[in-house]
């Protein structure tokens, strides 16, 4: 199934996405899901997507632990035509988070009526003084080093229509090597991995239920993942794993498997449930030996598990390692491709399954899974030494 997996990974990453103006994404699983009799979808009043698969069959005397939900978003850091302000100029929102720096003089494109259209920054709009993500630029020529633009001008040979959405000028995705370069990996790569698993659930009839939450405007402060919480969207005894792509920090590297993310930048994940994610990812590497993961706090950035925990859901997170993270190409200081490795996303999905699978085999009861047993061995091993040590003293 690899070459379906990453034919899959490609559809998806090409899609064009913004907070806020997901809806290809959206359409994209959409037909995903009407295609597979197994799986259910319904829609919050945020707009986020919630998949059910239910399993065609449930053998008898199956341990039915409590399910997984899988969470990622769909949108990446992006642009939204607001107007023509001439007729060889339109005025675009930005969203998200881009060092100002990248901005200047960057070519960016708008997808009108299936088609892109080419275009150039040529000013930005600063948000108005003490107003901005961090702090705001003084002008419109002038970059801070952090603080992105309220919106742009670029120069464009043709109409774009108001609400069209606008990325970065870069190709549809291309795999060389081991490595994965696309427009866009941050979360749709994340989205590709559930809907990977998703179809494997459904082709080999596993009979254990679970969840796909598919968000919105995370990357405006996880929007989406906060109103799904208010609409109470997630299954309260679901056990949460949040999807991400983080950029590659000392420690990691990529090749070297997905990342059981221990915690982000604000909190720690629920200990219990990373415990549960790693004896699944452990079982699995037994089983499987070209399966390979890692585990790190990954404090680079603030993730959804965040909010999940804080609101009382047990989750944890488990993230693909990427360079250039939303684009940024620190090296050569531009923009240029996200970058995911083929064998970190195919491992992903084995993940995926595996976990989905679980609770058939493992009940989830609030503790560390297997901790019990390795406790007592140790204190077994080494009962004789200390008591007789104690005796002597």
């Amino acid at each position: 199934m690899t070459k379906a997996y990453l034919n899959t990974f490609r559809r998806i990453v090409d899609l064009p996405t913004a907070p806020f103006a997901e809806r290809h994404v959206v359409a994209y699983i959409r037909d995903f899901v009407a295609r597979r009799p197994a799986l259910r979808m319904g829609t919050d009043t945020f707009g986020n997507l919630l998949v059910e698969y239910r399993p065609p069959r449930r053998p008898k005397g199956a341990l039915r632990g409590r399910p997984i939900l899988f969470a990622a978003h769909m949108d990446h850091p992006g642009f939204l035509a607001e107007a023509m302000i001439d007729a060889t100029h339109v005025r675009a929102e930005w969203r998200g988070w881009v060092q100002a720096r990248y901005f200047r003089n960057e070519r960016i494109k708008f997808f009108v009526d299936g088609r892109w259209i080419p275009a150039v920054i040529e000013g930005v709009i600063p948000y108005p003084s003490g107003k901005g993500p961090r702090r705001a630029t003084t002008s419109a020529r002038s970059f801070g080093a952090d603080s992105p633009p309220m919106a742009v001008t670029a120069r464009v040979s043709t109409d774009v229509p108001p609400g069209s959405i606008g990325m970065w000028n870069l190709p549809d995705a291309v795999i060389r090597g081991h490595r994965i370069h696309a427009r866009v990996c941050d979360d749709t790569a994340g989205v590709a991995a559930i809907l990977c698993a998703l179809d494997a659930l459904c082709r080999r009839g596993s009979p254990c239920p679970c969840y796909a939450c598919f968000t919105r405007a995370e990357e405006v402060g996880f929007a989406g993942a906060l109103g799904a919480v208010d609409a109470r969207t997630l299954p309260q005894d679901a056990l949460v794993v949040a999807v991400e792509c983080s950029r590659e920090i000392p420690g990691v590297a990529l090749g070297d498997g997905p990342v059981l993310r221990v915690g982000d930048k604000a909190s720690v994940f629920t200990p219990a449930v990373t415990a549960y994610g790693q004896v699944v990812a452990e079982r699995l590497a037994v089983k499987d030996r070209s399966f390979r993961f890692q585990r790190k706090l990954m404090d680079g950035g603030t993730c959804e598990s965040t909010a999940y925990c804080h609101y009382g859901y047990d989750a944890t997170g488990i993230c693909l390692p990427l360079v250039n993270y939303h684009n940024m190409d620190g090296q050569r200081g531009r923009i240029a491709p996200e970058s995911v490795d083929v064998r970190d996303f195919l491992n992903l999905v084995k993940w995926f399954i595996a976990l989905a699978a679980s609770p058939a085999k493992m009940k989830f009861d609030g503790r560390h899974p297997g901790l019990d047993q390795r406790l007592d061995a140790l204190l077994k091993r080494h009962r004789r030494r200390l008591l007789k040590t104690a005796a002597s003293r």
